[in-house]
């Protein structure tokens, strides 16, 4: 597991509420069906390792250049889309970034005509949306609507991810700030994309950022995951000079210790901001970033499939959920099984 800092937030301008008969439907007709995912295994082969390792890098350099997909999920329930005013306030700042705005729907509502029923929905979903990003979008920015009728939104997400070949996946966090909400979790799973979720209104600037480092890694995809946080760091804190960019390296005792002089300068950032702490990182990240009042949190998440990655509460799951600062989470799926020898 590894962390790693965001992307620029700028004063976003307010929302222009719906009508609230309308988020009452919503909140109503809403609903969710978990789908299980099928268990897949690949072979320890340098061929995988490259076919999944490689594309995530490129997708996180991306993120700091031109032609950036963003993804904004729209909560149906809400009437302040945090996401779509991120994905917007980022997007700006870029040329040619291009924002699809994601709504989901579905209703298990029982009638004559489903077909009919389906229809009337998805067409009054999309007046809704529309009025939604033009009351959000004053920058200008390139936006694309989409509606989808799914019982699962987490599979919609992540199949209009795949097709739209998405960089940043954004999403208002379920349940409370200090809390990672299980369908968030499930999310993170089967997401291929980073995800940023989104606990507070993003109507402030980013002054700290946080990555979390792992410096006693030794396998192919933490070091990759390491490598890439200190250089999206890097790029995203550019020649700012207001930004502060903090590390944390946690080590389980005094032979994984390294000295934070050494963190700074790998880093290439101010002593007093490279911190190295002895515990469990699941404890370690998350008290530190109260700590520093850090805005944003980026966590590299290298996850398993199988029996091993249905288990709650691995490392990243516990700094999501006890982290109140938004978090940005770099996915990356584990592509060697390793073989008994």
């Amino acid at each position: 597991m590894a962390i790693s800092p965001a992307v620029t937030i700028a004063t976003l301008s307010a929302i222009i509420p719906s009508p609230s008969q309308h988020l009452l439907r919503n909140w109503f007709t809403y609903s969710i069906t978990v789908r299980k995912s099928t268990d897949l295994n690949r072979s320890d082969c340098p061929y995988i390792r490259r076919l999944f390792l490689i594309p995530m890098i490129r997708r996180i350099h991306k993120l700091t250049k031109d032609n950036t997909r963003f993804l904004a999920v729209i909560d149906p329930t809400r009437i302040d889309q945090w996401a779509l005013r991120k994905a917007v306030s980022m997007a700006k700042d870029r040329d040619n970034a291009k924002v699809y705005a994601l709504l989901c729907v579905h209703t298990g509502t029982e009638c004559d005509d489903p077909v009919e029923l389906r229809t009337v929905e998805l067409r009054r979903q999309t007046i809704w949306l529309d009025e939604i990003i033009g009351s959000i979008n004053e920058a200008g920015v390139d936006i694309e609507a989409i509606v989808e009728w799914d019982e699962d939104w987490r599979e919609a997400i992540c199949n209009v991810a795949r097709d739209n070949k998405i960089d940043l996946v954004i999403k208002r966090a379920s349940g409370r700030p200090n809390a990672l909400a299980s369908s968030d979790r499930q999310l993170i799973r089967s997401l291929k994309s980073a995800l940023l979720l989104v606990k507070h209104d993003p109507s402030g600037d980013l002054k700290k950022v946080l990555m979390a480092v792992d410096f006693n890694a030794s396998d192919e995809s933490h070091t990759a995951l390491n490598d890439s946080i200190i250089d999206l760091g890097g790029r995203i804190r550019g020649s700012s000079d207001t930004m502060e960019l903090h590390a944390v390296s946690a080590y389980p005792d005094s032979d994984k210790f390294v000295h934070p002089p050494d963190v700074a300068k790998k880093l290439k950032i101010d002593r007093s901001q490279a911190h190295v702490l002895q515990g469990r990182a699941g404890d370690i990240i998350p008290e530190l970033a109260s700590k520093i009042g850090a805005d944003l949190v980026i966590v590299g998440n290298v996850g398993r499939r199988g029996l091993s990655g249905i288990t709650i509460g691995n490392t990243a799951e516990k700094i999501l959920m006890d982290i109140q600062s938004d978090v940005l989470v770099l996915v990356r799926e584990e592509s060697i099984e390793r073989s008994a020898a």
